[in-house]
């Protein structure tokens, strides 16, 4: 049995110049239906979610093209990462901001337990307050770094820290008080 041989292009150079291989819009155009069908299929991320992918992943590239030894497998572990990245902030969402219906993923068994899980998880983000609500979305939900939401904040990183301490011990006391008046 012969194995197929796949020819891929040099890295291409920002400059333009000769004997650096393709043009970026050349390997685009040559990797990126390859890297839709990837994330499609091996991640079963959606049609538009995967060419948003795909963009970021050359958008990447592109900053990145200098320092690349061979185009094909950086773009493979590239789209592979970002899809599983992808998957990761969708479960994250999902897993918290369900609402109260059962979600499709939710095996038949644990239905009743999810939904109980849900609605004591909204009633008890409903007791924190807004500014607890929000600083806990962006901290677990968008995985942004303490250092980011100081900066939107126009606070410190610290004080970013102690807002999430006592948002917790507020989301704690808020659960004991609804688990032991059920």
């Amino acid at each position: 049995m012969q194995q197929e041989t796949r020819e891929v292009p040099a890295v291409p150079r920002r400059d333009g110049a000769a004997g650096g291989g393709p043009a970026f819009e050349e390997a685009y155009l040559l990797y990126a239906p390859r890297l839709r069908r990837i994330a499609y299929r091996k991640y079963g991320i959606q049609l538009a979610d995967a060419e948003t992918l795909v963009h970021d992943v050359f958008t990447t590239f592109f900053t990145h093209a200098d320092e690349v030894n061979d185009v094909w497998p950086y773009l493979v572990g590239a789209i592979c990462n970002a899809a599983r990245n992808h998957l990761k902030r969708a479960d994250r969402t999902e897993a918290i901001f369900c609402g109260s219906q059962p979600c499709p993923a939710v095996a038949r068994d644990d239905v009743g337990r999810e939904v109980e899980g849900k609605l004591l998880l909204e009633g008890v983000l409903a007791r924190v307050g807004s500014r607890c609500r929000e600083l806990f979305q962006r901290y677990y939900v968008q995985g942004e770094t303490t250092r980011a939401i100081a900066e939107a904040l126009r606070t410190t990183p610290g004080t970013v820290l102690l807002r999430l301490h006592q948002c917790r011990k507020r989301a704690v006391a808020a659960n004991r008080s609804m688990t032991e008046n059920a």
